[in-house]
């Protein structure tokens, strides 16, 4: 048994926000049909400049994996309609269009819920669907940018967008525990509720700390490039001779054993280097020392030796070696999709938490795969769902 089986999802969601969202729920156990518009579907099929063939992404195929394909035309009467029928047998509606739009198509909350008092509908957007920004559109590095963590992440001053959608996904992965806590007071309550996720809230979330300290200080933390959080030279990114290094000697006594393992304990006697506060202070020299001896050494060698010797260090990795490390495959974190026009499975990722993977490969829909057996299950007959297709309504 999974903690969501039962539990039936309507998905109204495109990109990524949206879809990380309702994957994790189905992750979980929940039944999500995802509702497209015919002819292009979720615009996020087309992202093909990274991979994948035409209309079938991988980066939509990583986050649609296992769900049910409804090609769905909901500028029409009928279509609405269904849309509505399905949403009546729902648990939840997710939805990620801009503020407003969900109300125009007919299927608001105030429609929804008066149907379906028990729903749980959640509504992602890029700045919430209330405030002076709730028009705005937004995509990952805009939301990084207005949060304030372009900057931080940032060096010299110089903004620097996160190199993957950070903001988004934590988006989605902050609705699922929205998402989670409504349906545990809907059980006490019998209640659904409406639940609003902005992208912007998310990116702020994130950046907890540097609020409070902003509060506390009145000045904004300025980005510090691969500088660890305690500000000291002994936790940062390092050249080698082969490969990079990350060390991360934060603690007195892990800087020792650092020290130790390059050879030169005596290092710890030098009055620049034997507290925190002088390691703070004297940042520019013990980098220029650290540079300049680690490129002699191979991060592969300094992995071995560190972690042997308790200092948290590790060889940078890309997303393969990480994927294919033993420590990785052990903890069974990857799962496999079948992906149609793809001659073998797909690597996509599970929820990353105590659930079991799936022993089956999930299947990638193709667009409107699963139009005709989702609307028989609604009671059409197949001369219904036939003449549907030729009014454009499918």
């Amino acid at each position: 048994m999974r903690p969501l089986d039962g539990i039936r999802v309507v998905d109204f969601t495109h990109a990524i926000a949206g879809s990380t969202c309702t994957q994790m729920l189905l992750q979980l156990g929940a039944t999500v049909i995802k509702i497209e518009p015919p002819g292009t579907g979720d615009a996020f099929r087309h992202y093909t400049e990274h991979a994948g063939p035409p209309g079938m992404s991988v980066p939509f195929a990583a986050l649609n994996a296992g769900k049910r394909s409804v090609a769905l035309n909901l500028k029409t009467g009928r279509g609405q309609a269904l849309a509505r029928q399905l949403a009546e047998g729902a648990d939840i509606v997710a939805e990620n269009f801009r503020p407003g739009v969900i109300a125009r198509l007919g299927l608001g909350w105030d429609v929804l819920h008066a149907a379906n008092p028990r729903l749980v509908m959640i509504s992602l957007s890029g700045f919430g669907q209330d405030g002076p920004l709730r028009d705005w559109g937004a995509y990952d590095h805009i939301a990084q940018a207005v949060s304030g963590m372009a900057l931080m992440n940032g060096f010299d001053e110089r903004p620097f967008k996160i190199g993957l959608p950070v903001v988004d996904s934590f988006t989605g992965y902050l609705g699922v525990i929205a998402v989670l806590a409504a349906l545990r007071e809907r059980d006490v309550t019998g209640q659904g509720k409406r639940i609003d996720v902005a992208m912007l809230d998310a990116a702020i979330k994130i950046m907890g700390t540097a609020a409070a300290m902003w509060s506390y200080t009145g000045v904004a933390p300025q980005g510090t490039g691969n500088r660890g959080f305690r500000l000291v030279a002994t936790a940062e990114y390092y050249a080698t001779a082969e490969g990079w290094i990350a060390l991360g000697a934060n603690m007195q006594h892990q800087i020792e054993a650092l020290f130790r393992v390059l050879g030169h304990a005596e290092l710890m006697s030098d009055p620049r280097f034997a507290t925190h506060a002088a390691r703070v202070e004297h940042y520019a020299a013990l980098k220029g020392w650290l540079t300049e001896h680690l490129l002699s050494r191979r991060a592969a060698d300094l992995e071995a030796e560190l972690t042997a010797a308790g200092v948290p260090a590790a060889r940078i990795r890309d997303i393969g070696e990480a994927l294919t490390h033993p420590h990785v495959m052990a903890r069974g974190l990857a799962e496999a999709a079948e992906m149609p026009g793809h001659d073998r499975p797909l690597t996509v990722l599970g929820p990353g938490f105590g659930v079991e993977p799936d022993p089956v490969p999930r299947h990638v829909p193709s667009l409107g795969e699963h139009t005709g057996s989702v609307l028989a299950e609604l009671g059409l007959t197949a001369a219904e769902i036939a003449a549907l297709a030729d009014e454009g309504v499918l």
